[in-house]
């Protein structure tokens, strides 16, 4: 803290203060908060459970935990190996692309490369649950990921320096991945224009967040009439699939845009971008040879050009292709139960404050307050690990085979998905390994399940110590379940009912109410400068602002309710109240040092806002912040009472 600071003059540094004059960000780290300190103590977990993994693994059973964590540890580590394989790994992918003849032919691959590489080259199709029937499973039309990847980086115009320093890289791969100097310049240049034709038919960031331009059923037939450049039957036959009858478009635009490539770019030209594709996908995996050009993308993007330790690296890829495995013996090894009791008991006590704050919400109509009860009375949480884990026993992992195992792994992952098709809907626990695996420090929302999970990477300090003073861990990890209860309710998980369906069950009134709610997010985080002359997306992060206002919010009235039970808990501690060393708590938990690069390519494009914003805004919206801290009308931190949300 910085108890010189006013609070009601710049709370952040009355906060934050101390560490913020204190603390230096490491060079090797793009940003720092309190999420990396959690993930460098579930590093160091992680990096004693693989080297055990690694130790055991020749001798362990085949296909237990232990073995194939242990096996793709040491195949990923064996540097020497990797640099003597070179880029053979990938001949005969590349050999499959050299006898693409024509449009028929690469209709067939783009099927087989989301086999054989889990992503997606130009066009393809993915199942998942229907989001207008949970119990049922449907197959998606997506779009490409593209080379150059971060959506945002397109919106700055092709011969800008960001744009000039990203071809370079691009060059700079296809040299060390054997080109001659000329040709990687040409192609490079050849697939960045392709990757910026695609993106002007994806849907913006903004436009994503809301469901009905992701979600647009339509014939297969039809569906074929929007691209009849490419043979979607054949696109399925690729991935061992025939036609279904309905498909789910996710991309309404993408379709025509990527038609006139197929139209105007030579069937050369498209090999070429499939190839890049390739190299750009397994380039972490192929020794050495790609280090300097990962580094030199990591500065351009992130402003840090300094990588992880490679024992740090291999944790990030066994969350990818091991997430079930690697996750077990590290909640064998780490997480015990009376972590995952009380923290359960804290969920309930969330959830309960939510109920009776619905009570209270007199913008609602009696039907729409009837049914957002439902809603909530029927969420469901998990905390820490799944009571099954995922069998992945079958699949062989050697400890010299990398490209292999990433690719049996792969091919084991993406035929679960498939075989998932027209079949009922079964939820897998902890299985998200982007958002909820054991191991990853986050915690996560699912409106198709109308639920969410609390792994068990995240309830360690700062977010969750049992023996703390409560307000510090209410005010941390119960206003994080708060937040994940209110993804049910904001701007675009209210749109799907009890049940996890997408439907209106809202009356017009109250749409319209809450619209005007929402609105007052959406303003105050367009006035906010997050660097000089650049200003938040209001639009973009009004999903994750409510639920940090709902979380906060919902975190102090459970905090109260746990006080009045616990009164001998309801003392002063270091001169601050409860609820001042809550709304600290919350504060503390945000707070970060980053380089500008990441907030330019990652936090605007993302609907997180920075953690110096989300640090004050929410409590902005907690009427008794104002009176902990004596903050009053003409503070530079006062917010009107009109301006605060009341939506939940």
């Amino acid at each position: 803290m910085d108890r010189t600071s006013d609070p009601g003059n710049d709370f952040y540094r009355f906060a934050l203060g101390g560490w913020i004059d204190r603390v230096e960000r490491p060079a090797d780290r793009p940003m720092i908060d309190a999420f990396d300190f959690m993930g460098r103590r579930l590093t160091a977990q992680m990096e004693e459970t693989l080297l055990d993994a690694a130790a055991k693994s020749g001798t362990a059973e085949r296909g237990t935990p232990i073995q194939q964590v242990g096996a793709f540890y040491t195949s990923f580590m064996d540097v020497t190996t990797l640099d003597a394989k070179g880029m053979t790994p990938l001949d005969p992918e590349m050999a499959r692309i050299d006898a693409i003849a024509d449009l028929g032919d690469l209709a067939s691959y783009l099927g087989h490369y989301l086999l054989v590489a889990e992503d997606l080259a130009l066009a393809g199709f993915v199942p998942t649950t229907d989001m207008a029937d949970s119990t049922r499973n449907s197959l998606y039309f997506v779009g490409s990921s593209l080379v150059l990847g971060q959506q945002n980086l397109y919106e700055e115009p092709a011969g800008s320096a960001l744009d000039l320093a990203l071809r370079k890289n691009l060059t700079d791969m296809l040299v060390a991945a054997g080109y001659e100097p000329a040709r990687a310049t040409a192609v490079a240049t050849l697939v960045a224009d392709i990757d910026r034709e695609l993106h002007g038919g994806l849907l913006t960031p903004v436009e994503a967040t809301n469901p009905a331009n992701t979600y647009q059923p339509v014939t297969f037939a039809a569906l074929q009439a929007d691209i009849p450049e490419l043979d979607l039957t054949a696109l399925l036959a690729g991935l061992g699939m025939k036609p279904p009858e309905r498909i789910i478009k996710s991309e309404p635009r993408y379709l025509a845009v990527l038609g006139k490539v197929l139209r105007e770019r030579p069937i050369e030209q498209i090999r070429d971008y499939l190839k890049v594709k390739l190299i750009n996908r397994f380039k972490p995996y192929l020794g050495s040879r790609f280090e300097a050009v990962i580094a030199d993308q990591q500065k351009i993007l992130v402003g840090v050009d300094k990588l992880p330790p490679r024992e740090e690296r291999v944790q990030n890829e066994l969350k990818m292709f091991l997430g079930h495995p690697v996750s077990r013996l590290y909640v064998e090894r780490f997480f015990d139960d009376e972590t995952r009791a009380k923290s359960a008991d804290m969920v309930g006590r969330v959830k309960d404050a939510f109920l009776a704050r619905i009570e209270t919400r007199d913008w609602l109509t009696d039907a729409t307050r009837a049914a957002a009860k439902e809603k909530l009375e029927k969420l469901t949480f998990e905390v820490g690990y799944p009571q099954t884990w995922i069998d992945m026993s079958n699949v062989e992992v050697r400890p010299d085979d990398l490209i292999g195992n990433i690719q049996r792994l792969i091919a084991f992952d993406v035929k679960r998905s498939l075989d998932k098709f027209d079949a009922p809907v079964e939820h897998e626990s902890f299985a998200n390994v982007q958002a909820t695996l054991p191991i990853i420090v986050n915690a996560a929302y699912d409106p198709s399940i109308n639920g969410f999970e609390v792994p068990a990477a995240i309830l360690q300090p700062p977010a969750f110590e049992a023996n703390l003073d409560a307000p510090v861990y209410f005010c941390r990890l119960g206003a994080v379940l708060g937040h994940e209860m209110t993804h049910g309710f904001d701007s675009r998980g209210r749109q799907y009912d009890a049940s996890g369906n997408l439907r209106d069950w809202w009356t017009p009134e109250d749409t319209a109410a809450f619209t005007r709610e929402a609105e007052k997010l959406v303003e105050q985080a367009n006035a906010y400068e997050v660097l000089p002359g650049l200003t938040l997306n209001g639009a973009l992060t009004v999903t994750e602002n409510m639920a940090d206002v709902g979380g906060i919010t919902l975190a102090y009235a459970a905090l109260k309710d746990y006080l009045a039970e616990n009164p001998e808990e309801n003392v002063e501690i270091d001169g601050f109240s409860p609820a001042q060393r809550c709304f600290l708590a919350w504060a503390q938990f945000w707070g970060m040092k980053s380089t500008d690069g990441v907030i330019r390519s990652v936090f605007m494009s993302d609907e997180h806002a920075p953690g110096m914003y989300r640090s004050v805004a929410a409590l902005k919206h907690v009427d008794d912040f104002y009176t902990a801290f004596d903050i009053t009308e003409g503070d530079p931190e006062w917010l009107a009472p009109e301006k605060r949300v009341r939506a939940w």
